[in-house]
Protein backbone atom coordinates (compact mmCIF):
# COMPACT_ATOMS: atom_id res chain seq x y z
CA UNK A 1 0.00 0.00 0.00
CA UNK A 2 2.68 2.36 0.33
CA UNK A 3 4.57 1.99 -2.69
CA UNK A 4 1.13 2.95 -4.03
CA UNK A 5 0.51 5.72 -1.93
CA UNK A 6 4.29 6.96 -2.88
CA UNK A 7 4.25 6.43 -6.83
CA UNK A 8 0.85 8.78 -6.70
CA UNK A 9 2.58 11.29 -4.81
CA UNK A 10 5.63 10.80 -7.33
CA UNK A 11 3.11 11.10 -10.34
CA UNK A 12 1.47 13.72 -8.62
CA UNK A 13 5.13 15.76 -8.87
CA UNK A 14 5.81 15.24 -12.07
CA UNK A 15 2.47 16.51 -13.73
CA UNK A 16 3.44 20.42 -13.48
CA UNK A 17 6.90 19.78 -15.22
CA UNK A 18 4.60 17.80 -18.24
CA UNK A 19 1.84 20.66 -18.02
CA UNK A 20 4.58 23.57 -17.97
CA UNK A 21 6.27 21.82 -21.25
CA UNK A 22 2.71 21.42 -22.63
CA UNK A 23 2.41 25.33 -21.73
CA UNK A 24 5.60 26.30 -23.36
CA UNK A 25 5.11 24.25 -26.53
CA UNK A 26 1.56 26.57 -26.42
CA UNK A 27 3.57 29.53 -26.14
CA UNK A 28 6.32 28.60 -28.79
CA UNK A 29 3.19 27.52 -31.43
CA UNK A 30 1.33 30.69 -30.64
CA UNK A 31 5.03 32.40 -31.74
CA UNK A 32 5.57 31.05 -34.73
CA UNK A 33 2.06 31.74 -35.96
CA UNK A 34 1.87 35.14 -34.94
CA UNK A 35 5.19 36.17 -35.89
CA UNK A 36 6.44 33.92 -38.78
CA UNK A 37 2.87 33.21 -40.58
CA UNK A 38 0.44 36.08 -40.18
CA UNK A 39 3.35 38.74 -39.98
CA UNK A 40 4.62 37.53 -43.47
CA UNK A 41 0.95 37.79 -44.86
CA UNK A 42 0.72 41.36 -44.16
CA UNK A 43 3.11 42.44 -46.06
CA UNK A 44 1.71 43.35 -49.35
CA UNK A 45 5.04 42.04 -51.57
CA UNK A 46 3.91 38.28 -50.31
CA UNK A 47 0.97 38.75 -52.43
CA UNK A 48 -0.07 38.15 -56.38
CA UNK A 49 0.88 41.69 -57.95
CA UNK A 50 -2.94 41.88 -59.41
CA UNK A 51 -4.71 41.40 -56.30
CA UNK A 52 -7.21 43.81 -55.71
CA UNK A 53 -6.34 46.56 -53.31
CA UNK A 54 -9.73 46.58 -51.49
CA UNK A 55 -9.03 42.76 -51.36
CA UNK A 56 -5.98 42.64 -49.71
CA UNK A 57 -7.32 45.07 -46.84
CA UNK A 58 -9.77 42.54 -45.85
CA UNK A 59 -6.86 39.97 -45.55
CA UNK A 60 -5.43 42.35 -43.76
CA UNK A 61 -8.22 43.27 -41.12
CA UNK A 62 -8.46 39.24 -40.96
CA UNK A 63 -4.85 38.89 -40.00
CA UNK A 64 -4.67 41.58 -37.75
CA UNK A 65 -7.81 39.86 -35.56
CA UNK A 66 -5.94 36.79 -35.90
CA UNK A 67 -2.72 38.58 -34.69
CA UNK A 68 -5.28 40.22 -31.67
CA UNK A 69 -6.40 36.82 -31.12
CA UNK A 70 -2.76 35.59 -30.72
CA UNK A 71 -1.91 38.35 -28.37
CA UNK A 72 -4.93 36.95 -25.86
CA UNK A 73 -3.71 33.36 -26.37
CA UNK A 74 -0.16 34.53 -25.09
CA UNK A 75 -1.55 36.70 -21.84
CA UNK A 76 -3.82 33.44 -20.81
CA UNK A 77 -0.95 30.98 -21.33
CA UNK A 78 1.51 33.03 -19.61
CA UNK A 79 -1.31 33.21 -16.64
CA UNK A 80 -1.29 29.69 -16.28
CA UNK A 81 2.14 29.17 -16.41
CA UNK A 82 2.32 32.17 -13.14
CA UNK A 83 -0.69 29.71 -11.31
CA UNK A 84 1.57 26.39 -11.93
CA UNK A 85 4.38 28.21 -11.11
CA UNK A 86 2.56 29.57 -7.64
CA UNK A 87 1.16 26.80 -7.30
CA UNK A 88 -2.13 28.78 -6.62
CA UNK A 89 -4.30 25.94 -8.21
Amino acid sequence: MQSTERRKATDHHREPDKIGGILLSALDMEDEIAHGIYRDYLNRKNWPADLKDETFERIREYLTTLLDDTSRHRKIIKHLQSKLGGNDG
